[in-house]
């Protein structure tokens, strides 16, 4: 593998009060990178990772992203997560059309996902998957409550006659 090179967007001094400065765990582990990076020119991002306990892979990525986007790349969501611009409606729509559905919902109005679904592919204008509509059941934590199974007619005393007058039979194992 390539051995990692930083761009001089900052210096090792800088790097380390970005480090002391950082609240945030995921970027204090990406300026701890760096900074890592700048005292051992030349090392691989494996041993790196090694050290650090994180992947090669972040480790890359991190070199990457700050040569690329400077100091200012723990600002930009550059990989993971849910990223709005490529999402079908924002959390506040979704929200919003859960809400418009609330009441039916708890009434028993609407039965299935599948209700759901037509209706998110009529306000987006789209057709989604299934999965998509699940994911944001648990997104907004809904969850499925189905009632147990019983019949409407069941009638307790004709199934106590039919089993006392059901001739018990005995078959050889096969």
């Amino acid at each position: 593998m390539a051995k990692l090179k930083l761009n001089p967007h900052l210096s090792i001094g800088e790097l380390q009060e970005k480090l002391k400065s950082e609240k945030d765990i995921r970027f204090y582990k990406h300026w701890l990178i760096l900074h890592a990076v700048a005292n051992n020119p030349g090392m691989k991002a494996e041993n790196i990772a090694v050290v650090l306990s994180v992947s090669a892979i972040t480790v890359r990525r991190t070199v990457q992203a700050y040569n690329k986007h400077g100091a200012d790349f723990p600002k930009l969501k550059l990989w993971g997560g849910r990223r709005e611009s490529l999402c079908y409606m924002s959390i506040k729509e979704e929200r919003a059309l859960l809400k418009s559905i609330e009441k039916k919902s708890l009434k028993g109005k609407i039965m299935t996902a599948k209700d759901v679904k037509r209706l998110v592919e009529k306000k987006i204008k789209k057709e989604v998957s299934d999965d998509y509509i699940w994911d944001l059941f648990k997104r907004h934590e809904w969850t499925k409550k189905t009632p147990h199974p019983k019949h409407a007619k069941e009638d307790f005393k004709a199934q106590d006659e039919f089993e006392n007058d059901f001739r018990k039979c005995w078959h050889p194992a096969s």
